[in-house]
């Protein structure tokens, strides 16, 4: 492979740079990130050289700190690294007026990668790594941009009620998510389906999606389109009272959005004799849907009629249906 690499950029062999693969650094701090990461390493047209992922912290109740996803695939898809410490970096700065920010930079630099790939990383990449890799860094985000820029685009599709969503296959600027199209691929919502379900799609369908779009654009077969600026939307960033409901009086229609949007985090949740209850799944009938969507998700100890199940679980209890939960707090 590396042969290969060489004997591509001799200019009496050609006059443009054509390698038989692409050398990649991978950049991402997410379970999202591992499929993309596998076919990476698994496809001959790539070479994986390089891991940026955000540092260990703590985890769970016991807040003991753990390895995070992307470390831990890393070591099951690459064993034949000898050298992890210098394979992934875990930087928390990326700013060159740091020791750390410039090590990490000669690190990169080092490299001498074709492209950044990057998916839910966590950090902005500066101006001068975007400008490292020989064709660019390239960015997957989960909506038809220029909707939706920012660190909710998934959650921001339920939230909004739609029924179909996006890949996205970007060149990165120093912009959130500003950077120019390079293809999109679209994904159907059914009803039932929640913001988890949405990434075990994503997983399936979106890393040979992505492989392709790469190896295209790397070959000149697919261009970048610039943005329509007059088209932007954003989204923010998901806190924790963003799942907050108020069961009898936010219409049904609200109350789904949220628990579909915030299926994995915060999940929504009110409060009951001065409990917090978490709705932890709510299944409805979409055939009676649009009848009783403006009405609340309940009304004393009856639930709307379109809910099909419901199962709730009160601060410090098990989950538990709705004739449990009526017993202690209706």
């Amino acid at each position: 492979m590396i042969t290969d690499r060489i004997l591509a950029c001799k200019p009496s062999l050609s006059m443009t740079y054509d390698p038989s693969h692409y050398s990649v650094v991978f950049f991402s701090s997410a379970e999202i990130g591992v499929p993309f990461l596998e076919i990476l390493k698994n496809d001959p047209r790539f070479e994986v050289t390089g891991i940026v992922t955000q540092g260990d912290k703590p985890f769970g109740r016991g807040m003991q700190v753990k390895e995070n996803i992307i470390k831990e695939k890393t070591r099951a898809f690459f064993p034949e690294q000898s050298d992890f410490s210098s394979f992934i970096q875990t930087p928390e700065t990326l700013r060159k007026n740091t020791e750390e920010g410039e090590q990490f930079y000669q690190w990169l630099k080092a490299k001498n990668p074709d492209f950044l790939v990057v998916i839910a990383y966590g950090n902005i990449l500066t101006k001068r790594i975007l400008e490292i890799p020989q064709f660019w860094a390239i960015n997957i985000h989960g909506s038809l941009l220029p909707k939706y820029r920012g660190a909710s685009p998934l959650q921001t599709v339920f939230l909004e009620k739609k029924k179909e969503t996006w890949i996205t296959i970007m060149k990165m600027d120093v912009w959130m998510d500003t950077g120019a199209i390079i293809d999109s691929l679209k994904i159907k919502i059914p009803f039932p389906r929640t913001t988890a379900d949405l990434i075990e799609t994503f997983k399936e369908v979106g890393p040979s999606f992505f492989a392709d779009t790469l190896w295209n654009f790397g070959k000149g077969v697919a261009e970048a389109e610039p943005q329509d600026e007059s088209q932007a939307t954003y989204c923010k960033k998901i806190e924790k009272s963003d799942g907050e409901i108020n069961p009898c009086e936010d219409s049904l229609e609200e109350i789904y959005a949220k628990y579909r949007a915030f299926s994995l985090r915060p999940k929504i949740r009110f409060t009951r004799k001065e409990k917090k209850v978490i709705v932890e799944e709510l299944k409805l009938d979409e055939a009676t849907f649009e009848t009783h969507k403006k009405s609340p998700l309940f009304q004393g100890k009856t639930l709307n009629s379109s809910i099909l199940s419901i199962s709730v679980k009160p601060e410090g209890k098990k989950a538990m249906d709705w004739k449990s939960f009526c017993n202690g707090y209706c």
